[in-house]
């Protein structure tokens, strides 16, 4: 009957053990999701898109491009399109945070606090360029402005010697509200004859701008045949800068798109040598150096490029 007894004896002992560890355990993993919990849960809730000047934040009340987040879904918003990912798992790494959308782990956005005072963090979707945003709760803590001109149509008339330009929004984004134009009309007007051309002008990227971006159309000669040629902005562009669409004129008074003009849908031509018949341009190429393109127009027509790496700031 005693080694009965001393048997259950340890038989309990042994099993409230066991029950003891396995609580510690539990209370560790607890105490772990605690402390990891608060960082991802400040990221929780809704974040406008905001720019930069030096040290200074701003909020363009014109803009339509936000997104909101919550431990089971992103849901991001632009002026072309609504898109919505299911969160799979999150993830620290150091300062960043990775919300992935997938078990594999191709598709992720990477969150960073830029101001915890004033809410602002930064957000970069895979490898794009990160981009700021502010919690919503925050946005009258900086300054809220309308940062474009509302132009649904706007008149050039001092660009040139011979023509009138009109530029017309055609469709909207937004077409309730006449906003975030998706396509244009140009309309070229003969100052002389009154003989207009009319070109329906599809841009590739437009999302930031609102109303027509008329500053962003410049008419120069660019083929050195003489006549006045224009580019209009076709994509807003990244790091680089707006690229540009260039139109021709012919001996008719006709202008029209090319592809083998070699800057078409780039960086807009600027520095133009009518005596050399060249195009120069520069671009970043990583931290310290700049690369000089130069477009020279041969007699045959054809264009003939180079380039040349500089370091910054070398005189």
């Amino acid at each position: 009957m005693k080694n009965i007894r001393l048997k259950l004896t340890y038989l309990f002992l042994l099993f409230f053990t066991a029950i003891s560890c396995q609580t510690k355990e539990e209370k560790k993993i607890d105490i772990a999701k605690i402390i990891d919990t608060p960082t991802v849960n400040l990221y929780f809730g809704k974040w406008f898109l905001i720019n930069q000047e030096n040290d200074k934040y701003y909020y363009c009340t014109d803009s339509d491009r936000f997104f909101e987040i919550d431990d089971t879904e992103i849901f991001d918003h632009t002026p072309m399109e609504d898109s919505g990912f299911n969160v799979d798992h999150i993830t620290n790494k150091g300062d960043l945070t990775y919300i992935y959308t997938d078990k594999n782990e191709s598709s992720y956005y990477i969150l960073k606090w830029i101001d915890r005072n004033k809410g602002i963090i930064s957000c970069q979707f895979k490898k794009y360029e990160p981009s700021l945003f502010i919690n919503e709760k925050k946005i009258k803590a900086i300054e809220n402005k309308t940062c474009q001109t509302k132009n649904k149509s706007c008149e050039l008339k001092n660009l040139s010697s011979k023509y009138n330009f009109i530029i017309e929004a055609g469709e909207f984004s937004n077409e309730k509200d006449q906003k975030y134009p998706i396509s244009a009309w140009i309309i070229i007007i003969d100052k002389k004859s009154g003989k207009k051309q009319e070109i329906h002008f599809e841009p590739n990227l437009w999302t930031e701008y609102s109303d027509l971006p008329c500053d962003s159309f410049l008419v120069k000669d660019f083929n050195f045949d003489g006549l006045e040629d224009f580019a209009m902005v076709w994509d807003q562009g990244g790091n680089a800068g707006k690229l540009y669409e260039y139109y021709f004129q012919n001996k008719k008074g006709n202008f029209s798109s090319t592809d083998s003009f070699p800057l078409q849908h780039k960086i807009l031509a600027e520095d133009i040598d009518t005596l050399n018949k060249t195009i120069k341009t520069q671009s970043i190429v990583g931290c310290c150096h700049f690369s000089l393109n130069t477009y020279k127009l041969k007699s045959d027509g054809s264009w003939e490029a180079s380039s040349e790496q500089r370091e910054l700031n070398k005189k």
